[in-house]
């Protein structure tokens, strides 16, 4: 029952963190909204799309920020609780792609029809708290929980920069999520929970990208950094 409750303890940090809408207030700063351009989605990809290169650092640097710290909390409230510090990765990515406050920030939709609780919360979280695929946020996560995850980086970035796709670069991270967790699981490195873990966390990443798999194989996914607004006039605004 103590381990239920620390992995639960620690999934309930990863959401809470991870759903940390920082794409939407980082695009906030330039007057834009990122729900309403693209993808619709709060990741990096699209702010850089939509707003540009000032907000995406913003974006991308408290993404990595939250997933650090919900793991190193987990571990400092739970030092011994591995199922834990598996279960805040989970949530953080989690969060990252189905926030609460994104949800709370949205115009409720009045044509919306949803189950009755707790079917209908789902429902209403999946419809009005889209965020972001969360690739950034859950590789940061995973240094935090175990630094040589980091070994394999350069080969997204390196396919990032030879393909310009973003998906590409995010569908290798789940590859290798699961190969290093094998790898590192079988040589005793880190337990069996944390590929047990991968596999599900890559499981997720592939499935929210499985709309850009189709744009890929169609020949319309767009390259990274391709902007869609010209928001060149654009200036950060104090307030938000």
């Amino acid at each position: 029952m103590e381990t239920i409750l620390t992995a639960l303890a620690g999934a309930l940090i990863g959401y809470l963190l991870g759903a940390f809408p920082t794409g939407f207030f980082a695009g906030k700063l330039w007057n834009v909204d990122v729900r309403r351009h693209g993808s619709g989605r709060t990741g990096g990809t699209n702010v850089l799309r939509t707003v540009g290169w000032g907000a995406f650092t913003i974006t991308v640097l408290g993404d990595i920020l939250k997933g650090i710290i919900a793991v190193l909390l987990a571990r400092g409230l739970f030092p011994q609780a591995q199922v834990a510090h598996a279960a805040t990765l989970l949530g953080v990515l989690l969060g990252h792609n189905w926030s609460v406050w994104i949800a709370l920030l949205a115009k409720p939709d009045p044509n919306a029809r949803y189950a009755p609780p707790p079917v209908g919360w789902g429902q209403w979280l999946a419809q009005q708290g889209r965020g972001g695929a969360g690739v950034a946020t859950s590789v940061a996560a995973a240094a935090a929980l175990f630094p040589p995850f980091l070994i394999g980086a350069p080969l997204p970035l390196l396919l990032l920069f030879v393909t310009r796709y973003a998906s590409v670069a995010s569908l290798s991270v789940a590859a290798l999520f699961v190969a290093e967790g094998f790898l590192f699981a079988l040589h005793g490195d880190i337990p069996w929970v944390y590929f047990v873990l991968a596999i599900v966390a890559s499981t997720i990443i592939v499935l929210v990208h499985l709309p850009n798999i189709q744009r890929l194989r169609a020949g319309t996914e767009k390259r990274f950094g391709q902007r869609l607004i010209d928001r060149s006039t654009q200036r950060p605004n104090s307030a938000i």
